[in-house]
């Protein structure tokens, strides 16, 4: 359950990220720091690659996997990482 302390911008996502094909997939989104914390831990302990992304801003959709702003907010930030080629638009590598 989501605090209701979620105005501000101090907002993240929660992802998967494979490097070999480049896709990711988005776990959860709207946590506060406390709370992503708290699920990342507990999705990694079952094995999981997962990892957290500062959301821009809060995103309207109630359901991650229902969220188009989940993507480019992935998008955004992976931008900055250097040895990321960024798919092409329509490509199947962009989301799985």
């Amino acid at each position: 359950m989501h605090e209701e302390t979620q105005n501000s911008v101090d907002l993240k996502l929660i992802m998967f990220f494979d490097p070999e094909d480049q896709t990711f997939a988005i776990w959860d989104h709207n946590l506060t720091a406390e709370e992503a914390l708290r699920e990342l831990d507990r999705v990694r302990r079952k094995g999981l690659p997962a990892f957290t992304v500062e959301q821009r801003s809060r995103h309207k959709a109630e359901e991650a996997e229902d969220c188009g702003d989940c993507p480019a907010d992935v998008e955004h930030a992976m931008e900055a990482i250097p040895s990321y080629s960024k798919a092409e638009p329509g490509s199947p590598n962009r989301q799985v």
